[in-house]
């Protein structure tokens, strides 16, 4: 059983192939990307409120993934989650570390022309927006 749960981590690290799927309303897929050889991957936006560029930075676990941090040049955007964590500065980003980082197995987002919503994995920038507005993030194999 331990075998078999490592390998499908070693899977989901990108050595099988995993990859992170944005999926419209009827579960078309609308964007995907392969997932590093880390798992970790990202989604970018322009804060509404706040008009401020943002990153939610992830990483793929077995059966999903887990929001590993926020960031933004704007600290208002990590007050705007109202998360308890660690604040860090990395250059000229803020930093939130979740103390109990949010799981998905799916996850909903809206991804408008005006938040520029755009996936993130490895060397790939794929925009989720000018298609469905409405979509949902999967980690694949």
């Amino acid at each position: 059983m331990r075998r078999m749960a490592l390998l499908g981590l070693i899977a989901l690290s990108g050595c099988g192939g995993a990859e992170v799927v944005a999926r419209d309303g009827q579960g078309r897929e609308v964007a995907s990307a392969a997932l590093p050889a880390d798992g970790h991957f990202a989604l970018t936006y322009r804060h509404s409120v706040y008009r401020a560029a943002a990153e939610e930075r992830f990483r793929a676990t077995d059966g999903g993934f887990v929001l590993d941090s926020i960031a933004s040049r704007d600290g208002r955007v990590l007050d705007y989650y109202e998360l308890d964590g660690t604040r860090s500065r990395e250059g000229s980003l803020w930093v939130l570390r979740p103390d109990r980082p949010a799981r998905f197995t799916t996850m909903p987002l809206a991804a408008t022309r005006r938040g520029q919503r755009t996936l993130v994995a490895g060397t790939k920038h794929v925009p989720l927006y000018g298609g469905p507005v409405h979509l949902r993030l999967v980690v694949e194999q």
